[in-house]
């Protein structure tokens, strides 16, 4: 097959469009960072946001864990870690254990030992399992004729092809001798892809496909990022969902939530909305300006002019009514407005009652 151009990519791409990426750049494939236990054990900030993005322009997609096990032990508690946070995906590419860092200071044999750990528990889980290093440490930091069943993605800042047999090469990063090494404004990892790992997944009926060879029974439910439902909001108002059906696909269970919280925004009063402020519905600062969005400043005005609120007196009512409905007193009521007499009060008027 002719070689396919990928990408690889994490948090630190920030709010990178992979649709944008493709249009612009001609992206045929990503790879997502997952997790690590690099810094504690982790999801990767992005991992959700980028796997929803593929799944909603049909982008073949893999992932990675990056390691720091030194022992077998912690290579398993790792996979284990891995395999939590992606479950329930598909992976149209493999899954890979990203090997460099603190690993690389384990005995040679023991990094291969644990690098099978890893990956012998992923396999035995159901998944198409690879691994991440660069060439020069394939070479002289682990025992690569022990890891040959696993694929390899070989990392090599060259214009020169690794001298490590192999599926993928990354061959650019913050360096890069082929090709721009920004896409989309960011410095971004690149690839170049030599297997058809689609077909062969899909045909083993690994990384969550069954081996029918019928998408349409292959496709489970996409999964519904997490978090709060004000996070998704602000999530969605930053664009990170799009909108139309790429939002709905993106947010999944999640969607009907979402959009009638952003519904409920542009149809509410400003008044409405400003109550709700107050109770924190909304957060503050940046998250507060972001989910308002065009309604932000009527909103602050009013939250910025001491939470007043008027009430239009509507025939039948009293201060005692009105005290009720609104959740303050009798005394409070004549307090604001200086009424002199509590037992007369005239339809139409309008009472301040916050």
């Amino acid at each position: 097959m002719n070689k396919l151009f990928g990408i690889d990519i994490s948090h630190w791409q920030g709010d990178l469009s992979i649709k944008q990426a493709r249009d612009e750049r001609g992206v045929q494939f990503v790879i997502v960072k997952a997790a690590g236990a690099d810094a504690g054990k982790y999801k990767d900030s992005k991992f959700e946001d980028y796997y929803a993005q593929c799944k909603a322009i049909g982008m073949p997609v893999g992932a990675y864990y990056y390691g720091n096990a030194k022992s077998v032990a912690d290579a398993q508690v790792e996979a284990d870690h891995f395999l939590s946070v992606i479950a329930g995906k598909q992976f149209e590419y493999p899954i890979y254990y990203d090997v460099e860092g603190n690993m690389l200071k384990n005995a040679k044999d023991t990094l291969t030992d644990i690098v099978i750990a890893f990956c012998d528990r992923c396999e035995k889980a159901g998944y198409f399992v690879g691994v991440y290093t660069s060439d020069s440490h394939f070479q002289s930091h682990v025992d690569d004729s022990r890891l040959q069943r696993f694929t390899h993605w070989v990392a090599k800042y060259s214009s020169n092809t690794p001298a490590t047999s192999h599926d993928i090469w990354q061959y650019g990063g913050g360096q890069n001798f082929i090709a721009d090494k920004t896409i989309c404004g960011r410095t971004v990892d690149q690839d170049f892809c030599y297997r058809d790992f689609p077909a062969a997944i899909k045909a083993a009926g690994l990384n969550g496909f069954t081996a029918n060879n019928d998408d349409s029974k292959d496709e489970p439910e996409v999964s519904a990022p997490e978090g709060t439902t004000l996070e998704l909001v602000y999530r969605t108002m930053k664009d990170e969902f799009g909108g139309g059906d790429a939002r709905k696909t993106a947010l999944g269970s999640r969607y009907d939530e979402v959009q009638e919280v952003i519904n409920h925004i542009y149809s509410a009063s400003a008044q409405e909305l400003a109550d709700e402020v107050w109770t924190g519905k909304y957060g503050d600062d940046e998250v507060r300006r972001t989910v308002l969005g065009d309604r932000w400043q009527e909103v602050q005005d009013i939250v910025n002019d001491g939470g007043k609120k008027y009430h239009t007196i509507e025939s039948g009512e009293t201060l005692t009514s009105i005290a009720k409905d609104f959740g303050t007193t009798v005394d409070a009521l004549v307090s604001l407005n200086g009424i002199e007499n509590p037992n007369l009060i005239i339809t139409g008027d309008s009472i301040r009652v916050r």
